[in-house]
């Protein structure tokens, strides 16, 4: 039966379907899902999972809106014979509509629902579908559409095609950082993108009310919404997340980077507003004079990886130094929101504990003159190459190895205080 076809067969096979999923648990795999559906089903959720860019990119509202309601009575999402007042009285719909995280784990029958009361309602109260996309609702729809498209034929024939085990994480983000100016700042070398639902790696912009490019606070704010989400994501950062232990010694500080983490934002409040690191390192704000390393001091990732510049050496373009400096305090920011729900790679050990979403240093360097830039900014490709080949290797199975790499046990007490840039192993730069 075509997408198009007979609305009655397409609402039998609805209410079939309805049928069988009923009694079962609410919160069950995504695979399970997706295969349970039958193949009526593909067609659909491919039309509302190719919808995903504009609800997760910074897309107009009005325009992402106005896609998903053609797109679900085009393709038969919304229910003929639902009785979906009634329905949006029960208990079911009263959690969804509370918590729109659960719909992370609904099947396509509770999709089919969701959208048919939304639909419905907007038709007796106009500005509903604003409301439920400003509340989350109708990007959690198609998010989880996205996903059930992907485990049902993309990601999961990609792996098996290779012989590889199931993938560690469903959502990847890259990001690639500045230290310009302050953390209100819009800043056009301050690009972030993310792949989910197996889906290819699309530039998030922020949202319409806000500023053309990306802040510091921004972007922190935006991944503290992700990483509370029910989805497992590992997320890559293009600046140092510690320093050398020559620095620690120098200073006398204990060996603990929570502790360090602390230490720092006390002396470099470059989190503040209106604080940028030049106004640190010309004593006008914080205390940073008393924390200061030197430009010939390197991690021993750093030079492992080539090319990597000292966390000190500021004054050259594309400064790693600046945009580590302004970049600390809002890991301490991501710790704080987040507790227990965050894994900072290899800080918190080389192993993220179940459930956990990973944050991680990164070097798009290693990977970014692999694929040709397209259209793409130096910046945006840096970040897109982050993103891509997070979510290309752990579609290959390989990405464990990288996060647990081969390092001898002296490296590997190194790498617990000064960090590690992921995709660096024992011998140097082999992430490719």
């Amino acid at each position: 039966m075509g997408v198009a076809g007979d609305r009655g067969a397409w609402a039998a096979e609805v209410r079939t379907a309805g049928e069988r999923f009923q009694d079962e648990p609410y919160a069950r795999g995504v695979a399970k899902d997706a295969e349970s559906a039958g193949p009526g089903w593909a067609e659909r959720l491919r039309g509302l999972a190719d919808l995903l860019p504009m609800f997760v990119g910074g897309e107009d509202p009005e325009k992402a809106i106005s896609a998903l309601n053609e797109a679900a009575f085009r393709l038969g999402w919304v229910l003929p014979d639902f009785d979906w007042a009634k329905w949006a009285c029960e208990p079911e719909c009263q959690r969804l509509a509370r918590e729109p995280s659960r719909i992370a784990c609904a099947d396509p029958i509770t999709l089919a629902r969701l959208l048919t009361s939304h639909l419905r309602q907007e038709r007796l109260c106009e500005g509903h579908l604003r409301s439920a996309y400003e509340g989350g609702h109708l990007t959690a729809i198609v998010r989880r559409a996205a996903k059930l498209m992907a485990a049902r034929d993309g990601a999961s024939t990609r792996r098996s095609a290779v012989g590889e085990g199931a993938p560690l994480f469903g959502r990847f983000i890259g990001i690639d950082y500045s230290g310009a100016k302050t953390p209100t700042s819009g800043l056009a070398g301050l690009r972030v993108y993310m792949s989910e639902g197996g889906g290819p790696a699309t530039e998030m912009r922020p949202s319409a009310c806000r500023k053309r490019h990306w802040t510091r606070r921004g972007v922190a704010e935006w991944l503290v919404a992700r990483l509370t989400e029910d989805e497992h994501t590992i997320v890559g950062i293009d600046h140092g997340f510690s320093f050398p232990i020559t620095y620690f010694e120098r200073h006398r500080l204990r060996r603990d980077w929570h502790a360090f983490l602390d230490d720092f934002r006390l002396h470099w409040p470059t989190d503040g507003d209106e604080v940028s690191v030049e106004s640190v390192r010309e004593g006008r704000v914080g205390r940073g004079a008393e924390r200061m390393g030197d430009r010939k001091w390197k991690r021993v990732t750093e030079v492992r990886a080539g090319g990597a510049k000292s966390v000190f050496l500021f004054d050259v373009q594309g400064s790693v130094a600046k945009s580590t400096h302004a970049g600390l305090p809002w890991l301490r920011f991501l710790r704080e929101r987040l507790p227990g729900r965050v894994h900072f790679w290899p800080f918190d050990g080389w192993t993220a504990l179940p459930g956990r979403s990973v944050v991680a240093e990164v070097y798009p360097s290693l990977w970014s003159k692999a694929w040709p830039r397209v259209e793409r900014t130096a910046d945006q490709h840096d970040a897109w190459s982050v993103a891509e080949w997070l979510k290309r290797t752990d579609e290959e199975g390989r990405l464990g190895g990288y996060l647990n790499p081969g390092l001898g046990e002296e490296d590997r007490a190194v790498a617990a205080l000064e960090g590690w840039i992921l995709g660096v192993g024992a011998r140097g730069r082999d992430g490719h």
